[in-house]
């Protein structure tokens, strides 16, 4: 599977827009409820040895006062695809595949998932759109 074709006919079929930054890093800005946008970065890595797609978003600082890390973990525990986590000092949603079981279905999916659901908390957790 082309990675940059699949994820760019997904963003086509979202109705959302594609951005190639380089071979490995590819970003889709999915479109939400309300004229909303979220964007989700897709990075190709290696983990040890093994080839996988890494999908991830931003939902909040991770140091915004009073977070509710009960309802994050709530949310973690509803999602298919994707975790909360805290990486570089951001709240976000992320997901990873190994390319070799990698379908464009599946990737959908985990788009989807990661756009939606990092938005939705993103206004549960800070009221506003800040990502």
């Amino acid at each position: 599977m082309n990675l940059t074709k699949a994820i760019e006919k997904i963003a086509e079929e979202l109705g959302g827009s594609f951005t190639e930054y380089s071979q490995n890093n590819l970003i889709l800005t999915v479109p939400i409820a309300d004229g909303r946008f979220q964007g989700v970065t897709t990075y190709l890595s290696d983990r040890a040895g093994v080839h996988v797609i890494e999908f991830a978003s931003r939902v909040c600082d991770a140091d915004i006062p009073n977070l509710n890390f009960r309802h994050v973990l709530e949310v973690n525990q509803e999602l298919v695809y994707s975790k909360v986590v805290i990486f570089e000092g951001f709240l976000q949603l992320a997901a990873s595949v190994v390319v070799e079981h990698a379908t464009e279905d599946i990737l959908k999916d985990i788009v989807n998932e990661i756009g939606h659901t990092a938005d939705n908390l993103e206004r549960e957790l800070t009221g506003s759109d800040v990502h």
